[in-house]
């Protein structure tokens, strides 16, 4: 049963032969240093007036090539009149808009130090980020009550971000911009292994930690980012996650900054405007996390793909998509899906690229990148089995930003956590993080494996295994499930479902049937969180 599963799966994926990628490759492409500066003047002599950045919530605002140079030259000025040195931080404060892009890519340009965070973290988080950061300048956006989180006993200065008006009237930070010429006779202050951004991941901790990217870090992941997804100075793409987060800043920021395409850029996520931003711009290529697809699912939109020949297909990334979910909308839509899986502190490590794509897999490594897998003895694993994906290069984050705000500098090699696989074709799949595990007897049970064997189910959407302390086993397998709107499926129909398809000692022995996974701010699936919800359920009917 399970081979005509997987027989199934196959039917639907384009799989290349593409034997000349391989994973564990020495000697990985290498780039020469290129920083901010000069990629801002380079693509503002080649693309001019040409849109970069189109912002839909402020009635289609543009920043182009030569703007976003012009801008960033004056923010050299600012920032140079202010005494800021390499490594002096300004934190950003904001939504997704056009003065967030312009003074992220301004404070790289000069050569000090961009941190971003998250505005729907809450706000003790902000202000444990705000401590360790202990910026020299803080940019806020007016209206969102962020203002309250101001420490006096900080010196950090506090400049409403304000708003950016081409033609003049400008306010806050871009009005006082306004002021100083927007010439290219400022050199940059930092070098190489300064740090030019930290931000922040989204895992589950109490306290928030940054990751430390430096300069020499930047253009390897942007031009690599570009590279996977092919871009160039046709492409348009529409993305509405957060611009605080490392995928969106390689994805929808710097890979097209490096090859002159132009990005349509939302707050949020509309369900009912997405596809409808996608038709108006022509976009080539869409972003989105695997939440918005299984969204999508469940709640169906009338669209085909067959209604925008100009869309190439919906990148994902962030979390791993469900075979069986990919499939389903592959065939509901006719949009073609593409996966890049990367982390915070080892970059964007592999993708698809559009036709080279097969379900269920996160592609090849990208230029630059340095992947192996190993075992739990450190030994390199061959095809076909499970491996700790372990990864190296020029796109490799620098360091740690703990919440003390002391500086922890990263080894060579990064340990991702995750549990990645190669097939026959050299196509990687991450089966499992390591910390997921569920030890149940001795014997390792990947959740990621169950997850799909649910969702193989049509009237299952969405599905996460999870492992539950067991006085015989040490853990056992339960289950969550977001079933169909309409689904009558029972609780029995699940375990049954798993049972014809999973070995004994895989199958769930209970079923749980939710509303919805619970995720993390980036839309990863949380399953510490499902196991906490487990425990206080279980505490509560003994």
């Amino acid at each position: 049963m399970e081979k005509r599963v997987r027989e199934h799966l196959n039917q639907v994926c384009i799989a290349p032969a593409r034997r000349d990628k391989v994973f564990g490759m020495q000697g990985a492409q290498i780039t020469q240093y290129k920083s901010i500066r000069t990629v801002l003047a380079d693509q503002a002599a080649k693309f001019g007036d040409k849109p970069y950045m189109v912002s839909i919530d402020q009635d289609e605002k543009v920043l182009s090539f030569d703007a976003l140079y012009r801008l960033s030259n004056r923010m050299a000025h600012l920032f140079a009149a202010r005494g800021l040195k390499a490594n002096d931080r300004v934190l950003m404060l904001s939504e997704n808009s056009i003065e967030f892009i312009a003074a992220f890519l301004g404070v790289q340009r000069y050569g000090a130090t961009i941190a971003t965070a998250n505005i729907e973290m809450n706000s003790a988080h902000i202000g444990e980020i705000l401590h360790a950061v202990n910026p020299a300048i803080v940019l806020v956006q007016e209206g969102l009550g962020l203002e309250k989180l101001r420490d006096p006993s900080m010196t950090s200065e506090w400049i409403p971000l304000g708003v950016w008006n081409e033609a003049g009237q400008s306010t806050g930070f871009f009005d006082v911009l306004s002021t100083y010429p927007d010439e290219e006779d400022i050199e940059e202050v930092c070098g190489p292994n300064d740090i030019a951004v930290i931000f922040y991941t989204s895992g589950t901790e109490t306290k928030p930690k940054g990751v430390m990217q430096a300069h020499s870090a930047v253009w390897p992941n942007y031009d690599a980012t570009a590279d996977c997804v092919e871009l160039d100075q046709n492409s348009r793409l529409v993305d509405c996650r957060s611009y605080t987060w490392l995928s969106s800043q390689n994805m929808s920021l710097g890979g097209p900054l490096a090859r002159g395409a132009t990005v349509y850029m939302a707050k949020k996520f509309s369900r009912g405007g997405y596809f409808n931003w996608v038709k108006k711009y022509h976009a080539t290529i869409g972003v989105v996390v695997p939440t918005i697809l299984n969204m999508f699912l469940n709640r169906p939109v009338d669209i085909h793909g067959k209604e925008m020949p100009h869309l190439r297909f919906l990148m994902t990334s962030s979390a791993p998509m469900l075979p069986e979910n990919w499939a389903k909308f592959e065939r509901q839509y006719g949009i073609r899906i593409c996966q890049s899986a990367g982390c915070s502190e080892g970059g964007l490590m592999s993708s698809h690229r559009g036709i080279d794509r097969k379900i269920g897999t996160i592609g090849f490594p990208l230029k630059y990148q340095n992947i192996r897998l190993l075992d739990a003895n450190d030994n390199e694993v061959p095809n076909g089995q499970a491996g700790q994906i372990v990864v190296s290069g020029q796109q490799k984050s620098w360091g740690y930003l703990h919440p003390d705000g002391q500086i922890e500098k990263l080894p060579q090699e990064h340990r991702t956590g995750d549990l990645g696989q190669i097939d026959e074709d050299g196509h990687l799949t991450i089966v499992g993080r390591l910390k997921d595990l569920i030890i149940r007897g001795g014997v390792n049970i990947s959740p990621v494996e169950i997850d799909n064997i649910l969702s193989s189910h049509i009237d299952i959407i969405d599905a996460a295994a999870c492992g539950i302390p067991d006085k015989i086993y040490g853990e056992e397998v339960i289950c969550y499930v977001v079933l169909r709107e309409d689904s009558k499926l029972s609780e029995s129909a699940i375990i049954k479902h798993c049972s014809e398809l999973l070995a004994p000692f895989k199958t769930p022995k209970k079923a749980f049937i939710v509303d919805e996974l619970p995720m993390n701010e980036r839309g990863k699936l949380d399953r510490g969180a499902l196991i906490e919800t487990w425990k206080l359920n279980n505490l509560k009917h003994n």
